[in-house]
């Protein structure tokens, strides 16, 4: 179709708004794919390090894992807003649960005598999981009310 006559020539065309889809399927991708992530970098140094009764390998596994996934909450945190916060913290709700796991494992094992006793206590299968999570939930809260900007609006 052809222009009319009486249309008006612009210098420059309108910038393009986003309409509601974009939204949210930004957002939803946001979420999903920074809780994937998040669990991933948190878990991987696990299934590296099996030996999670000895608590040098424990202390190494939480080193190589756990930093890395806050580093990424915080940066998901601030380019997605709430939905990348949120996704964040989903993960590492899923982290806590396998670290809860986990913990349960060793210490029935050791119960089992398949193991020697863990080198650590048995408040550490309750406290370790609460303590990431708390700290990844005051991570992400922080970055999304705090932050200078438009965090809860994505570019």
């Amino acid at each position: 179709m052809n222009p009319l006559p009486t249309d008006e020539k612009l210098a420059k065309s309108a910038p393009r708004e986003r309409d509601m889809d974009t939204h949210m399927l930004f957002g939803c991708s946001g979420f999903v794919l920074s809780s994937f992530v998040s669990y991933g970098l948190a878990v991987w140094p696990f299934f590296v390090w099996m030996d999670a009764h000895v608590l040098a390998s424990l202390a190494l596994a939480m080193a190589a894992g756990l930093p890395a996934a806050y580093v990424f909450g915080a940066i998901v945190s601030r380019k997605f807003g709430i939905a990348g916060a949120a996704g964040f913290i989903g993960g590492m709700v899923s982290t806590s649960i396998f670290l809860y796991l986990r913990f349960e494992q060793v210490f029935l094992e050791a119960d089992a005598q398949r193991i020697p006793p863990p080198d650590y206590p048995t408040w550490f299968q309750w406290f370790l999981p609460m303590l990431g999570l708390s700290f990844a939930i005051l991570l992400a809260a922080t970055i999304v009310v705090f932050a200078p900007g438009k965090a809860d609006r994505p570019n």
